[in-house]
Order: structure tokens, then sequence, then C-alpha cells
């Protein structure tokens, strides 16, 4: 595990699933099972986005880096949205808005030193 990196996974799973929660109605999902799928499905994509990060972006730099490992955490969380009911569209809509959630909420973190 990398320095840093079980603080990252925690603030990810609390802010993920309390974001899937909340925005669960809006798509027509039940919260529980909306804030599941925010939490098993971190659990799945944040080691393989965290161990990515640091062997590809010295090689593209940052914004390619941020791009790779978050399109790949949007698309496989999104699987676990369609899984606890929602629509592809849905599940897809809700994966990006949860992870943006938890980037910025990890910058704002990050800036702040806590993390």
């Amino acid at each position: 595990m990398y320095e840093g990196q079980l603080a990252a996974w925690l603030v990810t799973l609390a802010v993920e699933a309390i974001v899937a929660a909340i925005l669960a109605r809006q798509f027509g999902l039940v919260s529980w099972k909306a804030a599941a799928a925010a939490f098993f499905g971190s659990l799945v994509t944040h080691p393989v986005v965290w161990w990515t990060y640091f062997k590809i972006i010295y090689a593209i730099g940052y914004w390619p880096t941020f791009a790779v490992v978050e399109g790949f955490a949007v698309g496989v969380e999104a699987v676990f949205y369609r899984a606890a009911g929602a629509r592809w569209d849905a599940a897809f809509a809700i994966s990006f808005v949860v992870n943006a959630a938890s980037v910025l909420v990890g910058f704002a973190l990050q800036s702040a030193g806590w993390i």
C-alpha cells in the first residue's frame, strides 16, 4: 500500500456512499442499494486506480493519468449501480457524480494537509 492510500480509500468509501445514497431517489434507486454499490465498487476500483496512477503518471503526465484512472473508476463502478437497479445511463451518471465528489473532497483534504 502506498503512503496515504488507506486514508484516501476511507474518504472515498464514505464520500461516495453518502453521495450515492443522496442521489439514489433522483434515479429511481433505493438509497441503501446505491450506497452499497458505491462502497463495493470503490473497494474494487480504488486499489487499481491508486496503483495505476503511480505507474503511469511519469510517462503520460498528470491530466492524462487523471483521465485514465477516473474513467476506469467511473466505468467499472457504473456496473455496480446497474446491478443495484439503475438504467445504464443513470448508472454512468451516478458513477460520474460520486467520483467527482470524491475527487473534490480529496483535493480539499489534501490542500488542507489532512491526507
